[in-house]
């Protein structure tokens, strides 16, 4: 099924993991060889020969192949933007300006083609890709290069901040930007920036009267670091979420922290294993002391008398099994 790249609607899932279609393009050759091989093996049925032979015939298509190197060059951008947008360190104001340059990407590719469809083209039109002899293929649809583009950058354009509220945010968030400052800013204009700082103070209720102070000392010495002398409204930037990636890890460390042979855990003990893992220091630097000194204060112990009590049962003995036995 992974051969099936068909149109814009038919692509598979596969053709979304920018791995498997680069494996596909890297073991291209052994790939037909191995086709070719299963189709005239004998030991194989006819049906199963079909099938084969069918493959070898899709897969050593220059429809195929073009299909192959727009994908390979669509994804490996994709999985590229995918990986930052994952980081942690990443801001609100960093996120967009990577998912702004990306769909300027796709969109050059409309005039200029990427490497691995470079690759694809040339080889087409010599009918040889690795060793391997292309035949077309009436029964292929080429994906519309351009249509196929054109969905891809106005989905990716959905995930911007399109709405004017959002958009406003990114705006002010901006304002911590010195790059972005007017050159002559001075002493004249000591207030700059002072309206989007509090734009933000009052919809984050962050306190407004540090936030424009520890302003005011970095438009007088922008050596100053954001961190020291706005530390909550720093906080703020580069906490705002930009992707589901730390629910996502959240709800991966659940499922390995929860079981089948630890369902029974309750909600709160779940949680704070996970906090723990989450936040809590490796092994070799945990302190244990407090937590057992607290453990044995609360009386968590196996000799506590407030426990119930384990009574050791003795065995039965062989003359009270025999009338059992001799039902067996």
């Amino acid at each position: 099924m992974f051969l099936k790249v068909g149109r814009v609607l038919d692509v598979r899932w596969v053709a979304s993991s920018s791995r498997a279609v680069k494996v596909v393009w890297k073991m291209y050759e052994c790939l037909c060889n191995h086709f070719s091989s299963a189709s005239s093996d004998p030991n194989r049925d006819s049906k199963t020969r079909a099938k084969y032979s069918g493959l070898r015939k899709r897969l050593a298509s220059p429809e195929f192949l073009l299909d192959l190197g727009l994908m390979c060059d669509c994804l490996n951008e994709l999985s590229v933007l995918s990986n930052i947008l994952q980081k942690r360190s990443l801001s609100l104001i960093q996120a967009q300006q990577h998912i702004n340059r990306s769909v300027r990407v796709l969109i050059s590719f409309k005039d200029l083609k990427g490497e691995y469809l470079t690759k694809a083209t040339n080889a087409t039109n010599d009918m040889t890709f690795k060793n391997i002899r292309l035949e077309k293929n009436s029964k292929l649809i080429n994906i519309n290069h351009h249509q196929f583009l054109t969905s891809l950058v106005d989905n990716l354009k959905a995930r911007l901040l399109d709405n004017e509220q959002d958009l406003s945010i990114l705006q002010d968030m901006q304002i911590i930007d010195v790059s972005e400052w007017p050159k002559d800013i001075n002493y004249n204009n000591i207030r700059y920036g002072e309206y989007e700082i509090k734009r933000l103070c009052k919809r984050f209720q962050v306190n407004k009267n540090d936030a424009i102070n520890g302003f005011r000392q970095i438009i007088d010495d922008q050596t100053v670091s954001f961190k020291k002398v706005m530390p909550e409204f720093y906080n703020l930037i580069q906490t705002f979420p930009c992707s589901t990636a730390e629910c996502e890890r959240g709800f991966s460390l659940m499922n390995n922290i929860c079981t089948k042979l630890r369902s029974t855990l309750t909600i709160k003990h779940l949680a704070s294993l996970m906090f723990l893992n989450v936040n809590g220091p490796p092994l070799d630097e945990w302190e244990l002391t407090n937590y057992v000194s607290s453990w044995l204060v609360n009386h968590k112990t196996a000799e506590d008398t407030r426990t119930k009590k384990n009574v050791n049962r003795e065995p039965e003995t062989r003359e009270e099994k025999k009338s059992l036995w001799k039902i067996l």
